[in-house]
């Protein structure tokens, strides 16, 4: 794919028309050192042209910067059906040319990202310059933010102007442990719910569900009904995620 977008959909919520790049320079690097939010402009290969610090935390751990992730693929990074899907995410992107919300959890943390695809003009003022030979390949602003809470992703599902995705593979982190029917267990313990709810909502009895709370508190050494809910709450479980391709 070349620099030059088709078309902007006409109902895409994507960046602003019309600003000068100055103005765009301002926007960019507003949104880009926004501590909780991360920023990257991925190719459509995968390539990672820019990235703020906040991104390589968020994926990465603390202790990484930047540097760690600009110049590199995310093939090189990320596990494989986990770049697969965003690879795809993003050639649905250019091709409709309206932008993306994808909603994932890593390492056991729910997050949204926004996916942008840029235009030739916005991409050449807000990334800086890389001489790559030829030309340009399509480029995406994403925008990254953890997102706790099965409440404000509810809200976050309401955005107009995006294609709303739900991540098919899921990154667990700590959570990993935990068998498909705990998950299940542990997504209804951050709503709220009873044993009896839940015994009522998978088909199994009380003594069951207790069981199941039971093994999840050893496994994740947490012997807390209110901190078993926290942990799903931040995680932003849901029941479809215990069925999900763990990577």
């Amino acid at each position: 794919m070349n620099a030059h977008s088709p078309a902007h959909h006409p109902d895409a919520a994507s960046l602003p028309a019309g600003l000068a790049a100055d103005e765009l320079r301002g926007l960019f690097a507003a949104i880009g050192t926004d501590p909780m939010i991360g920023v990257a402009i991925l190719g459509e290969d995968g390539h990672i042209f820019w990235a703020n610090p906040q991104i390589a935390r968020l994926y990465f751990g603390e202790s990484k910067t930047a540097k760690d992730a600009i110049g590199k693929n995310m093939a090189d990074m990320y596990p494989g059906p986990w770049v697969e899907e965003r690879l795809k995410i993003m050639k649905h992107a250019a091709a409709t040319q309206k932008p993306v919300q994808l909603r994932s959890i890593w390492e056991g943390r729910q997050q949204y990202s926004w996916i942008h695809p840029l235009d030739a003009e916005a991409a050449e003022t807000m990334e800086p310059g890389e001489d790559h030979g030829g030309d340009m390949p399509q480029r995406f602003l994403v925008i990254t933010k953890r997102v706790s809470g099965e409440g404000r992703s509810e809200e976050l599902k309401q955005a107009d102007g995006f294609d709303k995705v739900d991540s098919e593979t899921i990154d667990l982190g700590p959570l990993d442990v935990l068998t498909s029917r705990e998950l299940e267990v542990l997504a209804l313990l951050g709503q709220g719910l009873a044993a009896a709810e839940i015994a009522k909502l998978l088909h199994r009895s009380v003594k069951t569900i207790n069981t199941h709370r039971e093994n999840i508190g050893k496994k994740l050494k947490i012997d807390d009904r209110v901190k078993l809910a926290n942990i799903a709450q931040r995680a932003g479980l849901r029941l479809a995620d215990a069925e999900k391709e763990r990577v």
